[in-house]
């Protein structure tokens, strides 16, 4: 348990649930507990009581880092061409030429 001032106080913890194996962890909440060991005791009953979990992940909220930065998530470059769009146009292209030549 930590104590600040000689007081005992509980943390917030972060749950993040995969449910089948090769999915993504998504964040299905959180839980206040004064250490970790009770945290995720906490987070499996409350998140994964019925078994609908394969993995739980729980993460002290001050461990997880926000990232707001508009110039780091939103360079000034132009890169565009790395977007999927363009690509599903090509294959549409490729598949009516194919057609017409079929024709």
């Amino acid at each position: 348990m930590i104590q600040r001032e000689g007081r005992d106080y509980v943390q917030v913890f972060e749950v993040f649930r995969q449910e089948e194996e090769g999915a993504t962890l998504i964040h299905v909440g959180s839980v206040d507990a004064p250490h970790l060991e009770l945290a995720q005791q906490y987070a499996r009953e409350v998140y994964s009581r019925r078994g609908e979990a394969l993995r739980l992940w729980v993460v002290p909220r001050d461990c997880v880092a926000e990232v707001n930065d508009a110039d780091l998530l939103r360079p000034p470059l132009e890169r565009t061409y790395r977007m999927g769009e363009g690509y599903r146009v090509t294959v549409q292209k490729r598949r009516s030429l194919k057609d017409e030549d079929r024709g």
